[in-house]
C-alpha cells in the first residue's frame, strides 16, 4: 500500500489534473467558438466536401475554406476499414489511414454508432493526455524531481495542437514518454505494447521501434532488440491493408538533399499577410519556432558527437536522421505543423534536460511554444465574443 501512494498517487492525481484542464480548455472551445458542437473541434473547412452517409450528424464547419487535418481523422473514425466510401472525402487517404490508431480506437468504444464517434474521438484524446502525464510524473518522481512536472505533458506542442485541433499527435507523444519510462526499467512488457501501438498512431512511431532495437542491441540485449522488431509486425500488416484498398501516394516525402525541406523553408520563408499587430506577431512567432526546431537538431547532432548510446540519445540521433531526410516543405512551414512532427525529439530533449539538469535542452520547446500559445489566445478571445 506505501509502495502504490508513493508510485502512483501522486502521479495520478497532476495526471487528472492535466485531463481537467484538457478538458476545460475543449469545453471553451466547443462553447465560445463552435456553438456548443463538439465536432467544431475536429476543424473542418467550410468548403471541404462531406459524405452523405454523416448529413445527419451535422459536422460544425469553421470559418475557414480549408480546414485541417483533423477533420480527415473525423472521417477515418466513421469509417475505419475503407468499407464507406469515406476515402473520396479525404486528402491523402494511404497516408491518413495508416494513422489509425486514435480514429480506430473511437471508432471501436463507439461501437458503429456515428453519433457517438466524436465524443468516443475526444475521450480518447483525454485517455492519452493522462497517459502521458502519468509517466511524465513517474519519470521525474524517478529523477528525484516532483510528481508535479507530469503537467509540462501540457507544454508539448503535439498535445497542444491535437487538444485545440484534433489530430493525432497527442497519443504519440504519450507513447514516446511512455517508452522512455519503461524503457529504462521494469517490467518489459509495456514497452512491446508501446512499440506495437507507435506505428499505429503515426509512420514517425517506427522511428521509436528502430530506436529501442538499436538502443537494446548496443546493450548487447539481442532478446530484446529481437522482440522489439516484430512489434513491427502490426503496422506492416495494417499498412499492407491500406494500401490494398486505396489509391497509391505520390506524394514526395524524401529530401533532394539531407535537411533540404527546413533549409527550404529557412530560405525562402512562407509568404503571410502582416495587415494586423496579431498577424504581424505570428509571422515573428513563427520564426522563432523555426529557430527552435534548428536548435533541437544542433543538440541531436551534438549527442551523436558525444556518442551516448542511453536510449534518449538513440532517438535523439534517429529523429535528427528523419529530419535529414524528411523534404516535403509544408511539414516545415508553421510550428502547427513542424511542432507536431518533431515534438517526439522535443520530448526525448526535455526528458535529457530534467534527467541531467540541463535546462539548455529544453529550450527548443520554449522556441516552439510562444506561436502555439498565441493561437490559443486568439482562439480565447474568439470564444469570450462568442460568450458574449
Amino acid at each position: 500500500m506505501q509502495r502504490w501512494t508513493s508510485v502512483y498517487r501522486a502521479p495520478a492525481v497532476f495526471a487528472a489534473a492535466a485531463v481537467l484542464c484538457s478538458g476545460a480548455w475543449m469545453a471553451v472551445n466547443v462553447e465560445g467558438n463552435y456553438g456548443g458542437h463538439i465536432s467544431g473541434l475536429f476543424y473542418t473547412g467550410s468548403k471541404s466536401a462531406m459524405p452523405a452517409d454523416l448529413a445527419g450528424e451535422r459536422t460544425y464547419r469553421v470559418k475557414d475554406d480549408i480546414g485541417y487535418d483533423g477533420q480527415f481523422y473525423h472521417l477515418i473514425a466513421h469509417d475505419p476499414l475503407i468499407r464507406r466510401g469515406f476515402a473520396s472525402f479525404v486528402d491523402n487517404p494511404p497516408l491518413r489511414w495508416r494513422r489509425i490508431g486514435v480514429p480506430g480506437l473511437a471508432a471501436l468504444l463507439a461501437a458503429g454508432n456515428d453519433r457517438a464517434v466524436d465524443a468516443m474521438y475526444v475521450s480518447t484524446q483525454l485517455v492519452f493526455v493522462f497517459l502521458g502525464a502519468f509517466w511524465l510524473a513517474q519519470y521525474a518522481q524517478s529523477r528525484q524531481r516532483h510528481a508535479a512536472w507530469g503537467l509540462a505533458f501540457l507544454l508539448i506542442p503535439a498535445v497542444l495542437v491535437s487538444l485545440d485541433r484534433m489530430t493525432v499527435d497527442l497519443a504519440l507523444a504519450a507513447l514516446t514518454i511512455g517508452l522512455v519510462r519503461y524503457g529504462t526499467g521494469r517490467p518489459r512488457w509495456p514497452v512491446y505494447a508501446i512499440l506495437c501501438a507507435a506505428p499505429l498512431v503515426r509512420e514517425t512511431g517506427l522511428v521509436l521501434v528502430v530506436g529501442w532495437c538499436l538502443y537494446a542491441a548496443l546493450e548487447r540485449r539481442w532478446r530484446a532488440a529481437m522482440i522489439g522488431a516484430g512489434c513491427a509486425a502490426p503496422v506492416l500488416a495494417w499498412w499492407t491493408y491500406v494500401s490494398r484498398h486505396t489509391a497509391p501516394d505520390g506524394t514526395r516525402w524524401l529530401s533532394r538533399y539531407p535537411f533540404s525541406g527546413i533549409v527550404d523553408r529557412t530560405i525562402h520563408g512562407v509568404p503571410a499577410a502582416v495587415s494586423t499587430r496579431g498577424l504581424h506577431a505570428a509571422s515573428i512567432l513563427e520564426e522563432v519556432a523555426l529557430a527552435g526546431i534548428w536548435l533541437a537538431l544542433f543538440l541531436s547532432l551534438y549527442l551523436t558527437w558525444k556518442r551516448r548510446c542511453g536510449l534518449l540519445e538513440v532517438v535523439a540521433v534517429l529523429f535528427l536522421a528523419f529530419a535529414a531526410a524528411l523534404g516535403k516543405f509544408d511539414i516545415w512551414e508553421s510550428a502547427y505543423a513542424a511542432g507536431r512532427t518533431m515534438s517526439p525529439l522535443v520530448i526525448v530533449l526535455g526528458l535529457l534536460a530534467l534527467r541531467d539538469r540541463r535546462p539548455g535542452f529544453a529550450i527548443p520547446l520554449l522556441l516552439i511554444l510562444p506561436r502555439i500559445a498565441l493561437q490559443y489566445e486568439a482562439e480565447l478571445r474568439g470564444a469570450l465574443r462568442g460568450w458574449l
